[in-house]
């Protein structure tokens, strides 16, 4: 698989589906939430509650793992990505924007939310912009074969070399 293969199979799946799995740890107890994400290259971008048990995590230790997959009812039809690396507030104005941008692009409804956090029984009124960049994204998909899976390298949110077919385990 070459590396615009698979970006654009990674891009319809983050197109695909609205939430994604994230599993953060710290003090040796893991802990895995849903939250809706929009992705932005490939940046992951979510909005959380800096109260929020993931949030208190990721402010000690800012490492994760995180998967996106549609449901299905086979096996044969199991596919998604597999994700590793970090995630922090963007940094800047511009950052923000982009960010910003990007989920109310894939969620336009959150605009309204976020215009009236009183509304929402301030669920959002505390809400931060967080951004999961990956340091490596691995693809399933069974249709290829059972238990293929593509991996793919990333530094600064770029794609360093071609993918990489791993061994089924």
């Amino acid at each position: 698989m070459q590396t615009d293969a698979f970006t654009a199979a990674a891009r319809r799946l983050c197109d695909e589906v609205a939430v994604m799995t994230l599993a953060t740890c710290t003090d040796a107890t893991p802990w895995a939430t849903d939250v809706y994400f929009a992705p932005d290259g490939f940046d992951l971008i979510f909005l959380s509650s800096p109260r929020s048990r993931h949030s208190r995590n990721l402010v000690i230790n800012p490492s994760c793992a995180a998967t996106i997959h549609p449901q299905v009812k086979s096996w044969r039809e199991i596919r998604g990505l597999q994700i590793e690396g970090e995630v922090h507030p963007p940094e800047g104005t511009a950052a923000k924007a982009r960010a910003l941008a990007a989920y109310l692009t894939k969620f336009p409804f959150a605009q309204d939310l976020i215009a009236h956090p009183a509304e929402t029984a301030g669920a959002l009124a505390h809400a931060t912009l967080q951004v999961l960049r990956p340091s490596r994204l691995r693809y399933l998909d069974n249709a290829l074969g059972i238990g293929t899976r593509w991996s793919l390298r990333l530094v600064d949110g770029q794609a360093v070399g071609p993918p990489e077919l791993e061994a089924r385990e």
